[in-house]
């Protein structure tokens, strides 16, 4: 068996559910974190003191809402350079559990460590300590969820043998991780208001570290032990992966999408406060999210039934999910502005809307990086997995290190009662660079089931 060959067994049906279950604590972990981390570090001035000081450079003010961004920032961006670098790691691994899971076993228990760690902050009220601890804290968490999830994020490809088979592993993601996105979004809310930041981040490490078990030991005996390490260069890998002639189109639709559906989630906790006049601003935050679940559960289940039909494709899915959601986002700036009557409601409504093109983001990016990695495949006869998903994440991490920072950017203008400017022009912004990214999305033509005869077909294999 060629290193750019797929094994035929399919995984069983329970091993598939352990395997994507991982999804209800990655996402419950992630999105609470993405939601909250910038109104912990630097609330409301009427919800309490910041945790980071303000700063003074060269004589210049910078309110700590803006450095609460810029940490946030740093974080992610640095991040981003580990993820090329161990998805190479990961390609060119040889061992007797294969190369994919000795990252995820080593790594795990940090994972969820340091993801509940990041709400522990050393000091009460606003210090550099803080602002340090958090830094380091976070990035620590950052390298060990790119060991861990990388590496199952590349099994993906491994262990579906068919396109059905992956649309059915990608659509169970869909479900537990929206399952998960409910658990981060709509329970963390209330139970941040009930108990605090600190035992909601305990609560969330410790479903990420028994979901990410569970889908090890659902793939322990399936993943396979006989591909051939890569043997590319690093650098040599990095510039033939974003080369791929379809990963070119995809990955600036895909980071943009991500940004602009980042804005929104660290907006909404603002947006209860300033526009809704919610003084809970956790439990408010939640049935706002609630809302969102429901648009994109119901999308969700209306792109799954037409693509088992066969009436659409993965590409003509995402690229109206695109588009949808760059039309979409502005809307709520309209809530309170015709009528101040049920501002709520409003905002229930408006969100349950945003959700349903946001069912893309979901659903199917993992899919099309698959169908990627196989292309790949097929052009050169070696598989690289883990260096698609992450140069990938790479660049969604730089891009995606941008949302609190453009957030706080925003805030400036206004993110009170009296003066809300700023939380209804982030919304704007948001549906503006989602649009910038399905611009490109046309050049995308890869087919769902990517085999050397179906890439032939629709011309995409070079003539040499």
């Amino acid at each position: 068996m060629t290193g750019s060959e797929r094994p035929t067994a399919r995984l069983p049906l329970v091993n598939k559910l352990f395997f994507t279950a991982d999804h209800v604590g990655l996402q419950a972990l992630s999105y609470f974190r993405q939601q909250w981390v910038l109104f912990f570090l630097a609330p409301p001035a009427l919800e309490g003191v910041t945790r980071v000081p303000d700063l003074n450079v060269l004589g210049f003010p910078i309110d700590a809402v803006v450095v609460a961004g810029a940490l946030i920032f740093l974080g992610r961006f640095v991040d981003a350079f580990t993820d090329p670098l161990i998805g190479w790691w990961s390609d060119r691994t040889h061992s007797r559990w294969g190369r994919r899971i000795p990252f995820i076993l080593f790594a795990t228990p940090f994972y969820a460590l340091f993801g509940a760690l990041i709400w522990f902050l050393p000091m009460d009220g606003s210090s550099w300590w803080n602002a340090i601890y958090f830094v380091l804290v976070l990035e620590l968490f950052f390298v060990a969820a790119t060991m861990s999830s990388g590496a199952l994020e590349a099994l993906v490809p491994e262990v579906t043998p068919t396109a059905d088979d992956r649309m059915n592993l990608i659509s169970l993601m869909f479900l537990f991780a929206v399952f998960g996105a409910g658990l981060g979004l709509v329970a963390g809310g209330f139970i941040k208001d009930a108990y605090g930041f600190k035992i909601t981040g305990i609560l969330f490490a410790v479903v990420a570290l028994v979901s990410r078990s569970s889908s090890l030991a659902a793939v322990w005996n399936h993943a396979r032990r006989d591909v051939e390490p890569a043997r590319v260069r690093f650098w040599q890998g990095i510039r033939e992966t974003v080369r791929n002639p379809q990963f070119l189109p995809f990955l600036p639709t895909f980071v943009m999408f991500t940004t602009g559906a980042g804005v929104m989630q660290g907006w909404i906790p603002f947006f209860a406060v300033a526009v809704l006049l919610q003084e809970k601003e956790g439990a408010t935050s939640s049935l706002l999210s609630t809302s969102v679940i429901g648009g994109v559960v119901l999308a969700g289940i209306i792109i799954w039934v037409l693509f088992l039909t066969g009436r659409v494709t993965k590409r003509r899915i995402y690229g109206v999910c695109l588009v949808g959601s760059g039309l979409v986002f502005p809307l709520f700036s309209l809530v309170g502005i015709v009528s101040t009557e049920h501002l709520v409601t409003q905002g229930l409504v408006f969100a349950f809307i945003a959700g349903m093109p946001m069912a893309a983001v979901f659903l199917l990016p993992k899919g099309l990086t698959a169908d990627i990695a196989d292309y790949d495949a097929v052009l050169r006869e070696e598989r690289r997995e883990a260096m698609f998903y992450s140069t990938q994440n790479f660049f969604e991490k730089v891009t995606y290190a941008l949302p609190p920072l453009l957030l706080s950017l925003m805030r400036l203008l206004g993110d009170s009662p009296e003066n809300p400017l700023g939380i209804r022009l982030a919304p704007v912004m948001a549906g503006a660079l989602v649009l910038v990214g399905a611009a490109l999305w046309h050049r995308y033509r890869l087919p769902d089931t990517v085999n050397r005869e179906t890439v032939a077909a629709a011309g995409l294999i070079p003539t040499r």
